[in-house]
C-alpha cells in the first residue's frame, strides 16, 4: 500500500504541464479522474489497514514503549499523509484543469469565430467593386465602406477580449504550449491589421477617385457654363459695322475674344485628357456613356462655337475688305503670322514628362486649329491682293506683289513649322510614354517582388521547410539579379532624359528616377536581409535538428541501457560494481542536462519565428524528447535508489554473515588448537568447564545464525539477479557447513573430555556431566514446547533439531562407555555400589526419556512442517487469485446501453460472485489453519501468522467490496435501462397523443370569441407547461447531458437580434451522434415535431387573439379620428406631409404601393395597427388601382381641399412653370406672363435690363422645355441661367451636397444581389429636373431630393455571406442595383409590377433629347439637386408653409391669373424611348 501510494504521490507531485488544447486538457482531466478512481478502489484496503494497525497498536503496550507498535504507527502516519496529500493535490489539479479548460474553450472558440469573421470581412472589402467614376456612386461606396468600418470597429471589443483570454491561457498553460497560443494571437492580430490596411487602401482609393471625379465634374460644369456664356456673348456682339472704325473695333474685339477662347481651348484639351483617363477606369458601357456623352456634347458645342467664331471673323474681315481696307487686312494677317511664328519659335523642346508634353500638344492643337481657321482669311486676302494687283500698275503693283509673296512664304513656313512642332511633340510624347511605361512596368515588378517577400514573414522551423523557403527565395533572388541589367538600362535612360530636359519636365523625370533608385535599393536590401534571415534560419533549424537527433540517439541508447541493465544484485561485490557503473551513467545523464536546456531554448526560439505547422511539429518533438528525458532521469534515480537499497541489504547480510563466519572460524581454530586433553582429572574438569562456557557461547550464537540464515533465504527469494541464487546458496551453505562443523567439533570435544574424565577415574564427574546435559536438553524436547509456525520458522526448528540429533547420536557412545564402566565398577568394586546403580539407573531413564522426546519432537516438527506448507500454499494461492480478481474488477470498461449485453455482464458477474463465495470457504479454511497454528504457535512466529491471516481477510473483503459495488453498478444500470425503456414507451405514447391532439386542434377553425380564444390559450399554456415538465425526462432518455462537453458553451457576442421570446427549444440529439436505438431517434424527432407544432399553435392563438382585439377596437374605427390623430402626431413631430411621402416614395415617381404605404406608416412608430392601416389604405387608394399617388395622399389627409389635377399638357406646363418660378428668392422676383397656349413672356429685368422675351414652351417626355435660339432647353436649366438667385454662388460645396443620398436610399448594409440591372445607373438618369424622362419632376410639384442613381431591381436573390457577422454591402454603382436591406423591399416589389410607364422610362431616361442630355452633362453627376429646405410646394399643408399663400396671392394679382399649381395627374401612357430631339 505504501509503495502504491508513494508512486501515486510522486506522479501527483510532478504532474505534466497543462496543455492549451481543449482535447489534451480533457485527456489530462480523465487521467486525473483515473487516479481518483484508483484511489477510490484502494479505499477499502486503506481503511482495513488503518483499522488493523489501530488494533495492533491498542493490543501492544503503546507506540512510545513498544518499538514494533511505534514502527506500525509511523507507517500508518506515512500512509495517511500520502493519502491526504494525493487527495488534496488531485482536487487542486482537477480544479485547475477545469478552469483552464473553461478558459481554453472560450479562447479557441471565440478566436476561431472572430478570425473567420475578420477574414470574411476582409474578403468582402476585397471583393467590393473598383471605385466608380460618378461622385454619387463613389459617395455611396464610401458610405458602404464606412458602414463596414463601423461594424468592424464593433469587433475590436471582441478582439481585446480574445487577447485577454489568450494572455490568461498563456499564463495558465505549460511552457511548451505558450508559443502555439502566442502564434494564434499573432495570427489574429496580423489578420486584424490586414483588415484595417485593406480598408484604408479602399478608402484612399475612393478618396482619390472622389477627388478626381469632383474635379472632373467641376471642370465639366465650368466648361459648359463658359461655353453657354461665350455663345451668348458671341451672339450678343453687335452686327458687323459699315464704317471702318466700327469694323476695326470689332476686329480688335474678336482678337480679345479669340485669346479668351484660346485659353479655354487649352482647358478643353485638359478636360478631354481627364475624360480619357476616366474612360480607362470605366468598367462597363454605362460608365463609359456617363463620361463620353457629356464630352461629345461639349465637343459638339465647342465645334459650333468655333464655326460661329470663324463665321464672325470672316464676316468682319470681309467687311474690312469690302470697305477697301486691304492694306489694313494684310497688315493684320502679317502681324498674326509673325506673332504665331514667334510663338512656335519660342516653344522649347519638352522631354520626359508625358503630362507636360500632352499639355503642350494640346496647346499646339489649339494653335494649329487657329492656323487652319486663318486659311480662309489667307485665301481671301490673297484673292483681294491678286485683284488689286491686276488693277494696279507700277511701283504699287511691285510692292504689293512683294508683300503677297512674303505673305505666301510666311504662310507656308508657318504650316511647315506647325507640322514639325506637332511631329516633334508626338515623338517626344512617344518617347516619354515609353520611358514611363518601362518605369511603371519595372515598379510593378518590384511591387510584385515586394508582395512575395511580404507574404511569408515567418521562417521554416524544420530543415526541410527552411531549405524549401531558402530555395524559393533564391529563385526570386536570381530573378531579381537577372533584372538588374533592365534596371540599369531604365536608369541610364532616365538620366539621359534628365540631362536633356528643362526644369519643369525634368523634375518629373527626376522624381521617377529617384523613386526607381529608392525602390531598387530598398528591394535589394530587403532581398539580402531576407536571404540572410533564411540562411540563418536554415542553419539554426539544421543545428537544432542535428542536436535533437543526437540527443534522441543518446536517449535511445540510455533507454536501451536501462532496459537491458541487470536488476540490483544482493551480493555486495556485485551491487557495488553495479553502483559504480550507475554512477558513470548518472554522470552521463547529468552531463546531458545542459544540452536539453539548450534544445528547449532553441526550440522556443524556433517556435516564435517559425510557421505554425512547423511550430506544432517542433512542439511535439520537444515534448516527446522532454518526456523521454524525464523518464530516463526518473528511471536513473529509481535505479540508483534501488541499487542503494540493495547495497544496504547486501551489506547488512554480508556483515552479519562475515561476522558469524569469522567467529565460527575462530571457534573452529580454537577447537582445533585445544585438541590435547590432559590426564589430570582437575585439568580435565577445568577444560570441561571451559568447553561448557564455549557451548553456552555457541548456543547464544544460535539466534544470530538463525537470523542470518533467514535473511539469506529472504534475499534469495527476493533476488532477481541471475547470479545471486547460486552465490547466496554458496554463502548459506558455507555458513551452514561451518556451523555444523563447529557444532560437531564442539560435541566431539565434549565427548572426548567426558571420556578422558571417565578414563582418568573420574567416573562420578563424567556421569554427573552427562546427567546434567540430559536434564538441560530435556525441557527443550518437552511435549509442551511449541514447534508450529510459518514455513521458515519450522524449517529452522527442523535444522536445529537435526543438529541436536547428531549431538545425541555422538553422545550415545559416551553413554555406552559410562554404562560399561559402571558395570565394571560394580563388578570389581568391593565397596558399596548402590549409589552407582542408582546413578546408572537414573542415567538410563533420562537417556531413554530424551531419546523418546527427540523422536516425538521430530514427529511433531514433521507435522508442523506439513501444516506450515499447507498454510503457506493456501495463503499464496488465495493472494494470487485475489490479485487477478482485483485486476479484472479494476479495469472494467464502460457499461453498454443494450439490455441484453448488460444482462450478459450481470450473468458473468454472478458466476464471478459464486467463485468469490467459493473462495470464502478457502479463506476461512486458510484462516482456520492460521488460527490452529496460532493456538500452538511458536512465540517468535505469532506476529507473522497473524499478519498473513489479516492480509488474506482484508484482501478478500476488499475484493468482495469491489465485486458488490460492481454488482450494484450493474443492477443500477439495468434498472435505469428498464426505467428508461418504460419512460421511452410512455413518452412515445404521450407524444403520439399530443401530436394527434395538436393536429386535430389545428384543423379546427379558430374561435371568433375573445373569451374562447383566451380559454384555448390557457389550455395550450397548460399543455406547454406539461411539455416543459417532460423535457428532463426526454433529456434523460436521450442522454443529451453526455454531449454537453462536446458543444461549445461559450458563445459571446454573437446572439441573433431576432431571437424568439418563446420557451427554450427542445434539446435534440445532433445528427452526427444519433443513438443506436431507433426508438430514441424516433423520440427525438417526434419531440421536436410536437414542440414546433405547439409553438405554431401558440403563435396562431396569440395572433388570433390580437386580431380579434384589433377587430374589437376596429369596430369603432373612424377615419376622421384617425386622420386628426395622425395630423396631430405629424405636427408634434415637426414633420411635413410632403416630406413623409417623399421618404416613402424612394424611386421618386410620385406614387407608392399600398404595402409601401402601410409599411411606411407602421415603421414611423405612429400608434396604429396593421388592420387599421389596411382600412386606411383602402380609403387613400380612391381609384382602387393598387397605388396611392401624392394627390390621393393629400386629398385623404386634407379632404376640404379641392385638389387640382392637371390633365392636358398645357395645364402641366402652367403648373410646372408656376412651381419653378415660385422658387425664386430674389428681393425683386422676375415675372412670367402667359400670353397664349404654350407661349410665355419672361421679364428678365434682374439680369438683362428691362428686356422682355417671348418664349415658346412645350412638354417633351414629361420635361418642360423652353425654346432657346435654334434648340430647346429644360425649363429649370433656363431658370438656373436667368434667375440670379440660382445662377450665382454655385460652389463646389453645393456640388458635393448633391451627392448626399435621400433618406432610405442606401444608408446601411445590404446583401449582395446578383449582377444585372433593369436600368443603367446614372446620376442624370435619376435626376428629376434635368433628365428628359423623370416623371417625378413634371408630374407633381413636390420637389424631391436627388433620387438614387439606379432603380431597384426585382428578382435579385439575397445571398448572405456564410460564417460571417457582416453582410456584403450593396451600394449604388454601375454593377449593383440599389435595394433595401432585404430582397422583399417595397421598392423591389413595386418595380416588379409590369408598369409600362416605368419599364420604358428607366432605360431611356439617360439619353433624353439632345437638350436634355446637354442639361444633364452641365449639371454633372446630379443636376437635379437643390436645397430641400428652400423647396416650396403649393400642394403641401397650408399651415406648414407660408410660401404657398404668398404664391397664391401673387398669382391672383397677375394680369392673367392661372390655376393653383398642383402636381400633375399620373398617366400610364408609355413614354417615347427615342433619345433624339
Amino acid at each position: 500500500m505504501l509503495e502504491s501510494l508513494g508512486h501515486i504521490a510522486d506522479r501527483m507531485r510532478t504532474p505534466p504541464s497543462i496543455p492549451a488544447e481543449v482535447e489534451k486538457i480533457r485527456e489530462h482531466i480523465n487521467e486525473n479522474k483515473n487516479i481518483a478512481m484508483e484511489l477510490e478502489k484502494l479505499q477499502p484496503s486503506f481503511e482495513a489497514l488503518k483499522r488493523r494497525g489501530g488494533e495492533l497498536i491498542s493490543r501492544s503496550s503503546g507506540a512510545e514503549e513498544d518499538p514494533a507498535a511505534k514502527s506500525i504507527q509511523d507507517k500508518l502516519d506515512e500512509m495517511t499523509f500520502y493519502w491526504d496529500d494525493i487527495k488534496a493535490r488531485g482536487e487542486e489539479r482537477d480544479n485547475k484543469l477545469l478552469d483552464v479548460l473553461d478558459l481554453a474553450e472560450k479562447f479557441w472558440y471565440d478566436m476561431a469565430a472572430l478570425l473567420t469573421t475578420i477574414k470574411d470581412t476582409q474578403e468582402i472589402v476585397r471583393d467590393l467593386e473598383s471605385p466608380g467614376i460618378d461622385p454619387s456612386i463613389i459617395k455611396q461606396q464610401q458610405e458602404a465602406a464606412e458602414t463596414i468600418k463601423e461594424e468592424t470597429d464593433g469587433l475590436h471589443e471582441e478582439l481585446e477580449f480574445v487577447r485577454i483570454l489568450g494572455a490568461d491561457l498563456i499564463f495558465a498553460c505549460g511552457e511548451f504550449e505558450k508559443p502555439e497560443v502566442k502564434k494564434s494571437i499573432d495570427e489574429l492580430n496580423n489578420t486584424w491589421d490586414n483588415l484595417n490596411k485593406t480598408w484604408k487602401e479602399r478608402m484612399d482609393k475612393l478618396e482619390d477617385a472622389m477627388q478626381a471625379a469632383v474635379q472632373y465634374q467641376d471642370a465639366l460644369q465650368a466648361m459648359f457654363d463658359w461655353l453657354d456664356n461665350t455663345v451668348i456673348k458671341l451672339g450678343e456682339m453687335s452686327p458687323v459695322g459699315t464704317d471702318i472704325n466700327t469694323v476695326k473695333q470689332q476686329i480688335n474685339e474678336m482678337k480679345e475674344f479669340k485669346m479668351e477662347v484660346y485659353q479655354q481651348q487649352i482647358e478643353m484639351e485638359k478636360l478631354n485628357h481627364q475624360g480619357e483617363l476616366l474612360l480607362k477606369k470605366a468598367s462597363d458601357e454605362t460608365d463609359r456613356d456617363i463620361i463620353q456623352q457629356p464630352l461629345k456634347e461639349l465637343q459638339h458645342l465647342w465645334e459650333n462655337l468655333g464655326e460661329k467664331i470663324i463665321n464672325r471673323q470672316h464676316r468682319v474681315e470681309g467687311a474690312l475688305l469690302a470697305l477697301g481696307q486691304f492694306q489694313h487686312a494684310l497688315a493684320e494677317l502679317v502681324a498674326w503670322l509673325n506673332h504665331t511664328e514667334e510663338l512656335l519659335e519660342g516653344q522649347k523642346p519638352i522631354t520626359g514628362d508625358p503630362k507636360a508634353i500632352e499639355i503642350e500638344l494640346a496647346k499646339h492643337h489649339v494653335l494649329k486649329n487657329d492656323v487652319l481657321a486663318h486659311k480662309s482669311t489667307f485665301d481671301t486676302v490673297n484673292k483681294a491682293g491678286n485683284e488689286l494687283l491686276e488693277s494696279s500698275a507700277g511701283e504699287d503693283a511691285s510692292n504689293l506683289k512683294h508683300r503677297l509673296d512674303t505673305l505666301n512664304k510666311n504662310w507656308q513656313s508657318l504650316l511647315r513649322k506647325t507640322e514639325g512642332r506637332e511631329q516633334q511633340l508626338g515623338a517626344a510624347l512617344q518617347q516619354a510614354e515609353g520611358f514611363h511605361a518601362e518605369i511603371e512596368d519595372f515598379l510593378q515588378w518590384l511591387s510584385r517582388i515586394e508582395n512575395q517577400l511580404a507574404i511569408s514573414k515567418s521562417t521554416g522551423g524544420l530543415p526541410e521547410t527552411a531549405r524549401e523557403q531558402l530555395n524559393t527565395h533564391l529563385d526570386l533572388y536570381r530573378e531579381f539579379c537577372a533584372n538588374e541589367e533592365t534596371y540599369k538600362n531604365v536608369h541610364d535612360k532616365g538620366r539621359l532624359l534628365q540631362s536633356s530636359r528643362d526644369d519643369a519636365a525634368g523634375s518629373n523625370v527626376e522624381q521617377c528616377v529617384t523613386l526607381l533608385e529608392q525602390r531598387w535599393q530598398s528591394m535589394s536590401t530587403k532581398m539580402e536581409e531576407r536571404k540572410t534571415k533564411l540562411e540563418e534560419a536554415l542553419t539554426l533549424a539544421t543545428e537544432f535538428q542535428n542536436s535533437l537527433q543526437d540527443f534522441i540517439n543518446w536517449l535511445t541508447q540510455a533507454e536501451q541501457g536501462l532496459n537491458i541493465a541487470a536488476p540490483p544484485s544482493l551480493i555486495l561485490d556485485t551491487v557495488l560494481f553495479q553502483i559504480d557503473e550507475h554512477k558513470i551513467f548518472a554522470n552521463e545523464v547529468n552531463s546531458h542536462r545542459d544540452p536539453i536546456i539548450d534544445l528547449d531554448k532553441t526550440g522556443n526560439q524556433l517556435k516564435f519565428l517559425s510557421q505554425k505547422q512547423d511550430v506544432v511539429l517542433i512542439k511535439n518533438l520537444l515534448f516527446s524528447v522532454q518526456s523521454r528525458w524525464e523518464k530516463v532521469v526518473q528511471r536513473s534515480v529509481e535505479r540508483g535508489r534501488a541499487l542503494d537499497e540493495a547495497r544496504k541489504r547486501a551489506k547488512q547480510f554480508y556483515e552479519a554473515w562475515k561476522k558469524l563466519i569469522d567467529w565460527l572460524e575462530e571457534a573452529e581454530n580454537n577447537l582445533d588448537t585445544d585438541i590435547e586433553i590432559s590426564n589430570d582429572p582437575d585439568k580435565i574438569k577445568l577444560q570441561l568447564t571451559k568447553h561448557k562456557d564455549f557451548q553456552r557461547t555457541l548456543g547464544g550464537k544460535q539466534p544470530v545464525y538463525d537470523t542470518t540464515v533467514r535473511m539469506g533465504r529472504s534475499m534469495k527469494d527476493k533476488a532477481s539477479h541471475a547470479d545471486d541464487h547460486p552465490k547466496l546458496d554458496n554463502l548459506l551453505g558455507e555458513v551452514r557447513d561451518k556451523w555444523d562443523t563447529v557444532c560437531g567439533k564442539s560435541v566431539e570435544r565434549q565427548h572426548k573430555l567426558e571420556e578422558a574424565l571417565l578414563f582418568s577415574g573420574q567416573f562420578t564427574d563424567a556421569l554427573q556431566a552427562l546427567v546434567d546435559w540430559l536434564y538441560k536438553v530435556e525441557p527443550q524436547l518437552a511435549e509442551d514446547q511449541p514447534v508450529h509456525g510459518d514455513l521458515d520458522l519450522v524449517m529452522n526448528l527442523l535444522d536445529a533439531h537435526k543438529v541436536f540429533q547428531k549431538e545425541l547420536g555422538k553422545r550415545t557412545g559416551s553413554v555406552q562407555v559410562l554404562k560399561r564402566s559402571a558395570r565394571e565398577l560394580i563388578e570389581n568394586s568391593h565397596d558399596d555400589t548402590t549409589w552407582v546403580k542408582a546413578q546408572l539407573q537414573e542415567l538410563s531413564i533420562r537417556w531413554d526419556i530424551v531419546c523418546k522426546l527427540s523422536v516425538s519432537k521430530q514427529t511433531r516438527l514433521e507435522q508442523a512442517l506439513k501444516q506450515a506448507e499447507e498454510f503457506h500454499n493456501a495463503v499464496h494461492g488465495l493472494l494470487e487469485w485475489l490479485s487477478e480478481a482485483e485486476q479484472s474488477l479494476r479495469f472494467r470498461g464502460v457499461l453498454p446501453d443494450d439490455v441484453e449485453a448488460l444482462q450478459s455482464l450481470i450473468d458473468l458477474h454472478k458466476e464471478f460472485m459464486k467463485k468469490v463465495e467459493e473462495k470464502r470457504v478457502d479463506v476461512n479454511n486458510a484462516a482456520g489453519m492460521g488460527e490452529a497454528i496460532l493456538a500452538v504457535c511458536h512465540p517468535d512466529c505469532v506476529t507473522t501468522v497473524k499478519h498473513w491471516i489479516t492480509i488474506i481477510r482484508a484482501r478478500f473483503e476488499e475484493v468482495l467490496t469491489w465485486a458488490k459495488q460492481h454488482q450494484q453498478r450493474l443492477a443500477t444500470a439495468l434498472s435505469e435501462l428498464v426505467t428508461n425503456a418504460e419512460l421511452l414507451e410512455e413518452l412515445l405514447t404521450w407524444l403520439q397523443w399530443a401530436e394527434t391532439t395538436l393536429i386535430q386542434r389545428d384543423q379546427e377553425s379558430m374561435p371568433k370569441d375573445i373569451e374562447q380564444v383566451k380559454t384555448s390559450i390557457t389550455e395550450h399554456q397548460s399543455f406547454m407547461e406539461e411539455m416543459t415538465r417532460k423535457q428532463p425526462d426526454v433529456d434523460k432518455v436521450t442522454k443529451t447531458y453526455k454531449r454537453k462537453a462536446a458543444e461549445p458553451s461559450h458563445v459571446r457576442g454573437r446572439k441573433n437580434l431576432n431571437q424568439m421570446t418563446h420557451p427554450p427549444a427542445p434539446t435534440t440529439m445532433p445528427a452526427q451522434t444519433e443513438a443506436k436505438n431507433p426508438q430514441i431517434n424516433l423520440l427525438s424527432g417526434r419531440w421536436q415535431q410536437v414542440w414546433l407544432l405547439a409553438l405554431e399553435r401558440q403563435r396562431k392563438l396569440h395572433d388570433c387573439l390580437d386580431r380579434l382585439e384589433e377587430l374589437k377596437e376596429f369596430a369603432n374605427f373612424d377615419f376622421d379620428v384617425w386622420r386628426k390623430k395622425y395630423m396631430r402626431w405629424m405636427n408634434h413631430k415637426k414633420s411635413r406631409v410632403m416630406d413623409f411621402f417623399r421618404r416613402i416614395d424612394k424611386d421618386q415617381d410620385g406614387k407608392i404601393t399600398r404595402q409601401e404605404f402601410i409599411d411606411g406608416i407602421l415603421s414611423s412608430k405612429f400608434p396604429t395597427s396593421k388592420l387599421e392601416m389596411t382600412a386606411v389604405a383602402d380609403i387613400f387608394d380612391g381609384d382602387g388601382d393598387g397605388y396611392i399617388d401624392y394627390y390621393e395622399f393629400v386629398a385623404a389627409l386634407h379632404p376640404n381641399k379641392d385638389a387640382y389635377r392637371p390633365v392636358t399638357d398645357a395645364d402641366k406646363i402652367e403648373d410646372e412653370v408656376t412651381r419653378q418660378v415660385a422658387q425664386c428668392k430674389c428681393a425683386k422676383r422676375f415675372q412670367v406672363e402667359q400670353i397664349g397656349e404654350n407661349k410665355y413672356r419672361f421679364f428678365l429685368g434682374n439680369q438683362f435690363g428691362d428686356s422682355q422675351q417671348l418664349r415658346l414652351v412645350r412638354i417633351l417626355r414629361s420635361t418642360v422645355m423652353v425654346r432657346v435660339g435654334g434648340g430647346w432647353m429644360a425649363l429649370d436649366e433656363f431658370l438656373v441661367k436667368n434667375d440670379p438667385c440660382r445662377a450665382r454662388g454655385r460652389t463646389n460645396l453645393e456640388l458635393r451636397e448633391k451627392f448626399i443620398l435621400p433618406e432610405g436610399a442606401s444608408s446601411g448594409m445590404a446583401p449582395f444581389r446578383l449582377r444585372g440591372r433593369k436600368s443603367k445607373p446614372s446620376s442624370r438618369a435619376a435626376s428629376p429636373t434635368r433628365s428628359s424622362s423623370s416623371a417625378s419632376h413634371s408630374n407633381h410639384s413636390c420637389t424631391s431630393m436627388p433620387s438614387s442613381p439606379a432603380t431597384p431591381a426585382s428578382g435579385n436573390k439575397v445571398t448572405p455571406v456564410q460564417g460571417s457577422k457582416l453582410r456584403r454591402p450593396s451600394y449604388h454603382s454601375s454593377k449593383v442595383s440599389l435595394t433595401g436591406d432585404n430582397g422583399n423591399s417595397p421598392a423591389a416589389s413595386k418595380s416588379g409590377k409590369t408598369d409600362t410607364k416605368r419599364t420604358t422610362s428607366r432605360p431611356t431616361s439617360r439619353a433624353g433629347s439632345r437638350a436634355g442630355s446637354r442639361a444633364n452633362s452641365r449639371r454633372g453627376s446630379d443636376a437635379s439637386d437643390f436645397d430641400v429646405l428652400e423647396t416650396q410646394s403649393m400642394c403641401s399643408d397650408i399651415s406648414e408653409s407660408s410660401t404657398g399663400g404668398s404664391q397664391a396671392s401673387s398669382r391672383r394679382s397677375s394680369s392673367k391669373p392661372s390655376k393653383i399649381p398642383t402636381p400633375a395627374k399620373k398617366t400610364t401612357t408609355p413614354k417615347n424611348t427615342n433619345t433624339r430631339r
